[in-house]
């Protein structure tokens, strides 16, 4: 049976889903273009799983404030051991592959969720987490917004941080974090301005929605009802997201509108219908405002737009991928003109993207390429201060060619010495890619939480340390359960990276690589690329994570389903291979009989 339905005749084509046979026949542009992609894939991320046999990057006890980073060999003979017996787990459950093909999907969809949704607000609720950081200037500048006061906008005044970015407005660094400040701003205009709760549940509420957005994602490019069936129980494991949700940042919001609009996408690339492709850039563009970094998503889309436009002949795609570029990149400008209009400021360009190349090439306290000031300072030096004490030459392009120097210089170091480059690279990568927390726990221990009145009883403030907490956060962050968390955390990224790369490969080799398929690979593939070069943390990564499933998902479907034809075969012709002891013994025994005759 064909994974896609072929095309049918007549007005039955508007919901076709083609073949990957018959896609081939047509564009061998799309043939070629996703299977490049899937070999760079598999390559990123089979590097990935092979080393986390090897190692696993862990956040310093010792320095677990400022996110040093270790990088500490794994017990290889364990890992193996852990494989095998999840290997021989995985085809014991071939037993009962005929359930999960006749299972209930959307019963199971809506049990992941409610699961998902569960787990969240128990976190949030019992952790009550307090933003710091950029999170506190986000809630600071939302919540006294919602009253009319905007003085965390202006420079010179009393706002969070004002030391650290001397004396200037957060958002003359970032103007991109204006759109998460609106999304705020209306939460906190809804539920109140006294603490970023709500803006925490939300988070849970988004996981939720992606989640589920991921699991119908996974039975429009499978179409099989096992192959969701794992999906659905990997995304109830994958929890980093659940326990992130206590960060009130952008994060998870733009996550859930950015997969929602991947759905939609696949949607319009199988039925042709055009309001799947229009509410998919509505979607893109809100995730982008709430986060930026979503612009990964939409290099993507316009990438795979253009190799629709040329497979189908469908040139309204061409108008699609410049609506969704002009209407991501317009919306960031028209909501910073709003926030000026009303502040009564104008907000500096913000930190370029040669600014985060030149901290994403640099070395770091936490680890190779991680957050340091460079960026910073060489914007407030070169660019901030000319510009607000009247320099008329002022320019980012100032601050923008003196990070061009650094760049010049530490690529130059990098061709000079190739073994410090690879260990460079390559300790970026992992530290990244290989913390299997990705900070989800590290977000909400390292920051205060809102006391109880019984909390109030016993410490002066409103506010009591990680070590003060009680409940479930206590045995998460310093108990048993956090043990046990990080090894399920540790276990679990290392199989979902090694069944994701198989995934690639079985798909490559199945012929079901296409631009439904390979879109999500796409978006991982920048992010990988990104967060090579740029600003990396291993928090930026999380959001990512849950992209890996629906291939991973294929991949062990595909293990339970196999034949294994070729193995069987070797196996037997092992038990049909003559013993030289019997064959001799027989021999001697039918020549004795001979002799005895005579």
């Amino acid at each position: 049976m064909s994974l896609f339905s072929k095309k049918p005749q007549g007005n039955a084509s508007r919901t076709a889903v083609y073949t990957v046979e018959a896609a081939k026949r047509k564009s061998m542009t799309e043939y070629i273009t996703v299977n490049i992609i899937c070999l760079l894939v598999f390559i990123a991320f089979g590097y990935i799983a092979l080393m986390s046999f090897f190692q696993t990057s862990v956040i310093d006890a010792n320095n677990y404030v400022s996110e040093k980073i270790l990088f500490q060999s794994d017990m290889i003979p364990l890992n193996l051991l852990l494989t095998v017996l999840f290997l021989a787990f995985l085809f014991w459950m071939r037993r009962f592959y005929d359930f999960f093909a006749k299972v209930n999907i959307t019963a199971v969809e809506i049990g992941m969720t409610a699961l998902t949704v569960f787990l969240g607000l128990l976190w949030v609720m019992t952790t009550r987490s307090v933003p710091a950081a950029d999170s506190y200037n986000i809630f600071e500048a939302a919540t006294g917004a919602a009253q009319g006061n905007y003085t965390s906008m202006q420079n010179g005044t009393a706002f969070y941080n004002q030391a650290f970015y001397n004396g200037y407005s957060y958002f003359h660094f970032y103007p991109f974090q204006l759109g998460f400040v609106a999304f705020c701003e209306f939460v906190y205009r809804l539920f109140g301005t006294d603490n970023s709760i709500p803006v925490q549940i939300i988070n849970v509420l988004c996981t939720g929605a992606a989640y589920f957005a991921l699991a119908r994602i996974t039975k429009l490019l499978f179409r099989r009802k096992s192959v969701e069936f794992i999906a659905c129980l990997l995304l109830a494991a994958c929890l980093q997201p659940v326990l992130f949700c206590t960060f009130a940042y952008g994060n998870i919001i733009g996550m859930c509108g950015a997969i929602w609009a991947s759905l939609l996408l696949i949607k319009y690339f199988q039925t042709e219908q055009y309001r799947w492709a229009v509410l998919a850039g509505v979607l893109l563009t809100f995730a982008t405002l709430i986060k930026y970094n979503n612009l990964i998503y939409l290099v993507a889309f316009v990438i795979m737009l253009l190799i629709h436009i040329v497979k189908q002949k469908k040139w309204q795609s061409a108008v699609i991928a410049a609506a969704m570029i002009v209407a991501v990149l317009g919306s960031n400008s028209l909501v910073k003109l709003h926030y000026e209009n009303r502040s009564g400021t104008q907000f500096a360009e913000g930190v370029s993207q040669t600014l985060y190349l030149d901290m994403g090439l640099q070395e770091s306290y936490m680890a190779p390429g991680w957050y340091g000031t460079v960026a910073k300072d060489t914007y407030i030096n070169y660019y901030l201060t000319p510009k607000f004490h009247g320099d008329p030459n002022a320019s980012l392009a100032n601050a923008n060619a003196k990070a061009q120097e650094d760049i010049d210089r530490r690529l130059s170091a990098f061709g000079k010495n190739s073994e410090y480059a690879l260990d460079f690279f390559s300790k970026k990568i992992l530290s990244q890619w290989n913390e299997p927390t990705f900070e989800s726990i590290w977000v909400s221990k390292v920051k205060p939480h809102i006391a109880t009145e019984a909390d109030r009883a016993c410490v002066k403030g409103d506010t009591i340390g990680s070590e003060q907490i009680k409940g479930l956060p206590q045995l998460v962050y310093y108990k048993s359960l956090g043990q046990a968390l990080e090894l399920h955390f540790n276990f679990y990224v290392q199989m979902l990276y090694i069944m994701f790369a198989a995934g690639i490969y079985v798909m490559f080799i199945n012929k079901k690589t296409n631009i439904e398929t390979v879109l999500l690979p796409l978006v991982l593939l920048g992010a990988f690329g990104y967060h090579l070069l740029f600003e990396g943390k291993s928090q930026y990564i999380l959001t990512y994570i849950p992209l890996l499933i629906p291939t991973a998902a294929y991949a062990y479907n595909t293990m339970l389903t196999g034949k294994y034809t070729r193995i069987k075969r070797f196996f037997e012709k092992i038990n049909h291979i003559p013993d030289d002891t019997a064959d001799i013994f027989q021999k001697k025994k039918k020549l004795s009989k001979k002799s005895a005759k005579k």
